[in-house]
């Protein structure tokens, strides 16, 4: 038996163990809530656009006013481009519940989102860990992302990951400000 048939026999014993259903674990991993996966950006695109436009649905504005930023979040035309992939979580019926994007070149990961409904079900960290196993050249390199210094759900599971805030020391919620903090994983 192989390395490769040996990890994917036991993580189907671990998924059956904790009773996820894991019927492809080659093309995306399923969970109860989704399934977790590299988006084919020709059939998926619209089913994302309409999933990071859910960020801004409870803000009562008009797509139009975003800011430029967010509205190229919305429209995911990062993920459009060469040299990026997206991962996504997506539930039985087909709606995207959160995606994460990858910079496959500079190996950065931005946009990392699960809309408000489908949070606190383990989907981000596996998304992120989806995206770590896209890399294709597996060789030795550091995966960076920035996070806003008050998301401290988001900063708390980038730390269980791995990720480190070099420079960063002390509580984040003692300042009133909000910054961005880089964080970065060594990988290999």
């Amino acid at each position: 038996m192989t390395p490769s048939n040996t990890l994917l026999l036991l993580l189907s014993i671990v998924a059956a163990f904790l009773s996820v259903p894991c019927s492809s674990f080659g093309s995306g991993t399923a969970t109860s809530a989704a399934t977790i996966r590299v988006a084919d950006i020709s059939k998926d695109l619209s089913a994302i656009q309409e999933c990071r436009r859910s960020a801004y649905a409870n803000e009562g504005k008009d797509f139009s006013t975003l800011l430029s930023a967010a509205k190229s979040f919305c429209n995911a035309d990062q993920i459009q481009k060469p040299g990026y992939i997206c991962v996504i979580a997506q539930a039985k019926d087909g709606t995207v519940l959160g995606t994460a994007d990858l910079n496959t070149r500079a190996k950065i990961v931005n946009n990392v989102y699960v809309r408000e409904e489908a949070r606190k079900q383990g989907l981000a960290q596996l998304m992120m860990e989806a995206v770590e196993d896209s890399l294709s050249d597996k060789l030795p390199t550091t995966l960076k992302l920035t996070v806003q210094s008050k998301n401290i759900p988001a900063i708390s599971l980038y730390k269980k990951l791995g990720f480190e805030a070099p420079g960063v020391y002390g509580f984040l919620d003692a300042t009133p400000f909000d910054f961005l903090i880089e964080m970065e994983k060594k990988l290999g």
